[in-house]
């Protein structure tokens, strides 16, 4: 049996009675993808997947099936049902959940709810799962402009075909995204480095102004400390200082803004805190390899 005919079998789609069209089940699992033989049971790789919407109308009730179920609510809310229990999964939350011996429904809650969804087979996923406490799924609520978000979409430009090239690729963006779920899954005394709260509280700071212009002076009056001991702390705290972090993280800011959105390069250089558009295309090209554009061009989702 092919994954089509098993996600056909196991979603009912019921809908309101004032619904006049309802979707056959293979709607709401996107596109089927081919596979691969070198790759199909080593590495994790994508059985279907793509951006859905689901209406207020309709809920979506799924018996087992045999893979994982990412899902990221781009746009509006949903439900997941789940052993009894509702979980709410607004904007921006990540879903990851093994379907292999688990009922569930999903309903949208707003009129309409948009979601990127992919249904994972293959290898690895148990292995993740041992390391963490997982009864059957983690919900992750993402920062704007994470990078999992940008595997996500990375994930969601790729091709269906069963090429080895685009096999490995995806296999790359979906580790990429199950690193971020389960290292925010381990045990908080684990999960994070002991620092001072001033620590958590700067990188709070500049993660919520990026666009702002930020000087080591200015962080030294924020934080009543000497910048030289900012630096050293931070960097031992999250790995660079402070400016240097900023700049990864504007980095990756534009990254997510070119591969979702449709702004012009001089209005994501604005956002991500550059005025000078020619020095943000160099300092992107020099990170990335490729100008703004090109990148663009290159990653369409």
């Amino acid at each position: 049996m092919t994954f089509k005919e098993q996600f056909e079998a196991a979603l009912t789609v019921k809908a309101a009675p004032s619904s006049e069209h309802v979707p056959e089940a293979a709607y709401f699992a996107g596109s089927f993808y081919s596979l691969s033989d070198a790759a199909a049971t080593q590495l994790p790789t994508v059985l279907s997947g793509g951006r859905i919407t689901i209406e207020k109308s309709f809920t979506l009730s799924f018996g087992p099936l045999a893979c994982r179920m990412l899902l990221y609510s781009e746009e509006g809310e949903g439900m997941l049902r789940l052993s009894g229990r509702e979980y709410t999964l607004s904007t921006g939350s990540l879903l990851y959940l093994d379907c292999t011996a688990l009922s569930f429904s999903l309903t949208a809650v707003l009129s309409s709810w948009r979601i990127i969804t992919f249904s994972l087979g293959g290898g690895l996923f148990s292995v993740y799962e041992s390391l963490v406490p997982f009864p059957s799924f983690l919900l992750l609520q993402t920062e704007t402009y994470a990078p999992v978000r940008k595997e996500l979409h990375l994930l969601l430009a790729g091709s269906a075909d069963s090429a080895l090239e685009n096999k490995l690729r995806d296999a790359g963006h979906i580790t990429a995204i199950l690193t971020e779920l389960f290292v925010n899954a381990l045990p908080s005394k684990q999960a994070s480095t002991a620092c001072a709260p001033y620590l958590k509280e700067l990188r709070h700071y500049i993660d919520n102004h990026l666009s702002a212009p930020i000087r080591l002076s200015d962080l030294e009056q924020r934080c009543h400390r000497s910048k030289y001991r900012i630096c050293r702390e931070f960097s031992a705290a999250f790995g660079l200082p402070p400016l240097k972090y900023l700049n990864k993280k504007r980095m990756e800011t534009a990254e997510t803004l070119l591969l979702s959105t449709r702004k012009k390069i001089h209005e994501i250089a604005l956002e991500t805190g550059y005025e000078n558009t020619n020095h943000f295309i160099n300092l992107f090209k020099k990170e990335y390899g490729t100008t703004p554009q090109a990148y663009r061009e290159a990653h369409p989702c």
